[in-house]
């Protein structure tokens, strides 16, 4: 019959037991040790494996015979307790700068690559024979309790998590009582030895291990045990055959281990043997590393031996090999890397490419660590068509402020040797200089108007014609703003002529008081800038803009009214004015206008859905005095485009170089439709029309009058059609043009059944005023899986006007949890007569990162929809 032993308490035993062969003194020391209280909870509930109708409290056993064994059922507890076995993924520690907190700062993978070609450690031994108890692929090899209530809801480190860093050794835990259950108790009060067999089962707190057989030595603190062997900690469970450990070192050796992290990291692998060196560090013998869920070992690491350093943050390995199923693709002697989320120096992953602009493309990135709050990426960049580019990265953090630096610079451009040394430079700022001060710095420039057609984009430019070179300080005071910025514009189109080239502001002062209320009936505000234009071919020079505004809105639960008394006044002093115009000239126009909304409501159904249907009619009424500005310059001012949200806007132009005379009426029409559980909006349909009542005499060049009685009419279209479909439009109808009517046409149709399937379709159409505003496009994009691994990705962006492809890839991704594949191809219209045409691989490993080009960023951008797991 099945004996159960109770948390055997050595104090008890030493209290009943009668005199042994030691000195008195010794004796009776140990005694008053072992008898001694140890604090901290008492152990709850009923101890794992008793028998039915033993008693809930603790049942003292005396000893006969000094010098013979016993065996017993009993309920005591341990004066020596087993400290705690930490988790293998340690809480990060505070101080690492959450903007600098990333394995690889260039953004080219999830993991640094491991530093290759280091010097060999002086502890590494000659090789040894590979160790492999059981086959890594086989399912059947791993013990259910390692996975049992462990769900693998992703691969490798936790997003945010630090990674990994293997079994430590236990933290201190004294005074936690240690609760024992085993089939049968032996204690050898000479030897002071514990034999512990069958079933053996060890708690403490959160600790537990569990084997066949146990020896415990209360002399030198060594733990032995054999069989079975379990153990499981917070985030970590291991599995062997043999486990050496002493209490009080804190070291020892786990035999034919398998292990399985969680939480933080879902990891597992085999070690022939797992030695703890102490708190801090840790060795393995012959170790498998995957970050694939059991079972499923598509990739993993193979090494002779593993040292983990968890006070340095760092682990080491001597041949290892990456291995593809049971393929090695990847060997190196040497290998060190980061077990946590400090920042290290060390070569990234490198990326490859090919493409007919570069050729054969290969970056090689080293992270330098310069400080924890200074970190450089330094990329040699090699193309076999054009020669070796440096590029940098440089970032700094510090309370107040983050910059980013990017440069490149290439010394000679084998293909365009009459360019000279050519280069891009992007810096960005964001700083706050105290609770209402702040600054921001965006600055990119390049040194010809080719470099980005072809070299790619990979400043981030924000536009292909001119990049923006602005510096801002902004203050935030109770119940105004104020910035001042000084921007350019590096044009890098050539087809632009210098004259129509963007102004520089320098520099631009802009102050804004917060609307204020009087009476609790009117609002009143003011809104004032100040700008120097800049410009080197036209006319520029000072502008003055001050608009105070006065309104009492009302606002009920079924609509709004709002009126609303503005006064436009913009002076100028001008340099280099046209012959015969005013240097100096001020405008002061008054305007009013009116905006009311009702809200009509009622319960209807949508497909079976009860919803909330909406009626919302609008009118908006603008009045602006003429007045005639055709001597001053155009520094900002544009028309504006026109669409539905543009018919309840009060002037027609942009800036304020132009302020148009106005007489006009808006009626404009919204239905909604709003699920009632979810508050989903359904479907929208907005439509309206301006009716003008005198003709329009202010325009940006010339003295044409505008004398249309109405506007086109503008509408806005979306509709959930279920679950999966989803559509939106955008029109624009000229109702006075019988030839070509649609002079805008915006169709978009969505399908996305699943996060892993989509199809996008889109058609776009402008007639424009101009024709370089004017474009036909057809859009086409999707991602749709053809397996339980595989999926098709691709793109079609086509120019119906020129009859040409903008934008074309597809490609294939191949994966699952622990690792992805993808091949693309891609064609990119980068000029009127010039198109990029390239071929780009992508491997990602779980925990490990990614190598090649970043097709994944390509696909978000390019795929609506579109997320990385």
């Amino acid at each position: 019959m099945r004996l159960v032993s109770l948390a055997i308490i050595l104090c008890a035993v030493a209290a009943t037991a009668g005199a042994d062969d030691r000195p008195a003194a010794e004796t009776t020391g140990a005694a008053e040790s072992a008898a001694r209280p140890i604090p901290g909870p008492e152990p709850t509930g009923d101890p794992v494996g008793r028998a039915d109708g033993q008693p809930d409290g603790p049942t003292d056993v005396g000893i006969a015979d000094p010098n013979a064994s016993t065996s017993s059922i009993a309920t005591v507890a341990v004066p020596v307790t087993l400290p705690p076995l930490q988790p293998l993924i340690p809480d990060p520690q505070g101080g690492v700068l959450q903007e600098l907190d990333r394995r690889d700062p260039q953004g080219d993978s999830d993991d640094a690559l491991p530093l290759l070609g280091s010097p060999v450690d002086p502890e590494a031994d000659a090789p040894a024979v590979e160790f492999a108890p059981r086959a890594l692929e086989v399912a059947d090899a791993w013990d259910p309790r390692l996975h049992a209530d462990l769900p693998w809801e992703f691969c490798g480190p936790r997003s945010g998590a630090a990674g990994f860093t293997g079994p430590s050794a236990p933290a201190g835990s004294e005074g936690i009582p240690v609760e024992i259950i085993a089939d049968r108790v032996d204690y050898d009060r000479k030897t002071e030895v514990i034999q512990l067999r069958g079933g053996v089962d060890v708690v403490q707190a959160d600790q537990r291990l569990v084997a066949d057989l146990s020896t415990y030595d209360r002399r030198s603190g060594r733990l032995d045990a054999s069989g079975d062997v379990f153990l499981e900690t917070p985030g970590l469970r291991i599995q062997g055959d043999k486990a050496d450990y002493n209490v009080l070192t804190r070291q020892g050796t786990i035999g034919a281990a398998r292990y399985r992290l969680s939480g933080g990291a879902n990891l597992l692998g085999t070690a022939e043997e797992a030695e703890i060196l102490s708190e801090q560090q840790s060795r393995y013998r012959n170790i498998t590393y995957t970050t694939c869920p059991p079972g499923n070992a598509d990739w993993s690491i193979k090494a002779r031996d593993l040292k983990l350093d968890q006070e340095s943050g760092m682990g080491y390995a001597h041949h290892a090999r990456i291995r593809i199923g049971k393929i090695p693709v990847l060997y190196t002697p040497y290998i060190f890397f980061p077990i946590d989320d400090r920042r290290r120096s060390g070569v990234l992953i490198p990326s490859f490419g090919s493409s007919n602009t570069t050729g054969t493309d290969i970056s090689i990135p080293y992270y330098w660590n310069i400080a924890p709050n200074i970190d450089a990426t330094i990329t040699p960049r090699i193309m076999s068509t054009r020669g070796l580019m440096l590029g940098t990265q440089l970032r700094y953090l510090d309370r107040f402020q983050q910059v980013e630096i990017n440069a490149e610079v290439l010394p000679e451009d084998r293909r365009a040797t009459e360019l000279g040394t050519r280069g891009a430079l992007r810096i960005e700022q964001t700083g706050r200089l105290g609770p209402r001060w702040s600054s921001a710095i965006d600055f990119a420039s390049v040194s010809d108007d080719q470099y980005l057609q072809d070299f790619g984009n990979r400043l981030d430019a924000t536009s292909l014609r001119n990049l923006v070179q602005r510096g801002d300080i902004y203050y935030a005071g109770k119940g105004w703003r104020a910035l001042t910025r000084v921007q350019q514009f590096q044009t890098i189109d050539a087809a632009i002529p210098p004259a129509n080239r963007p102004y520089g502001q320098m520099p631009h002062v802009e102050l804004d008081y917060d609307p204020q209320r009087w009476n609790d009936l009117i609002e009143y505000s003011l809104k004032g800038q100040y700008d120097f234009f800049d410009h080197g071919s036209r006319v520029h020079g000072n502008r003055l803009v001050a608009v105070p505004t006065l309104r009492m809105p009302m606002r009920r639960s079924f609509g709004h009214l709002i009126p609303r008394a503005r006064l436009y006044y913009t002076g100028y002093d001008l340099l280099e004015q046209a012959e015969g115009l005013p240097s100096r000239q001020s405008y002061a126009i008054p305007s009013f206008d009116l905006d009311g909304t009702l809200v009509f409501e009622r319960d209807t159904a949508w497909f079976g859905t009860q919803t909330l249907q909406t009626l919302e009619p609008r009118i908006y009424y603008v009045l602006t005095s003429f007045e005639d500005q055709s001597n001053a310059p155009l520094f900002d001012t544009t028309p504006l485009d026109f669409s539905f949200a543009s018919l309840f806007r009060p002037n027609r132009f942009t800036g304020y170089d132009r302020i148009g005379d106005e007489n006009r009426l808006t009626l404009g029409l919204t239905s909604r439709t709003i699920a009632n559980q979810t508050g989903q909006e359904l479907f929208r349909a907005s439509v309206g029309q301006i009716y003008f009542f005198e003709d329009r005499r202010v325009q940006l060049t010339g003295n044409a009058v505008e004398d249309d009685v109405q506007s086109s009419v503008a509408g806005e279209f979306a509709a959930r059609i279920s679950d999966d479909w989803s559509a939106r439009a955008s029109l624009q109808w000229n109702p006075d043009d019988t030839e070509a009517p649609w002079e805008k046409r915006v169709l978009q149709l969505r399908y996305a059944p699943s996060k892993d399937t989509r199809l996008n379709l889109a058609y776009r159409f402008n007639f424009g005023d101009q024709p370089d505003l004017r474009y036909e496009d057809t859009d086409i994009s999707l991602q749709v899986p053809i397996g339980p691994q595989v999926k098709l990705v691709g793109r079609w962006l086509y120019s119906m006007l020129y009859d040409e492809t903008v934008e074309a890839f597809a490609g294939i991704e191949l994966g699952r949890c622990c690792w992805r594949l993808r091949v693309l191809g891609q064609h990119l219209q980068t000029g009127n007569d010039s198109g990029n045409t390239s071929l780009m691989l992508q491997v990602e490993l779980a925990g490990l990162g990614s190598f090649g080009n970043q097709i994944d960023t390509l696909l978000e951008r390019g795929i609506y929809g579109y997320h990385t797991d």
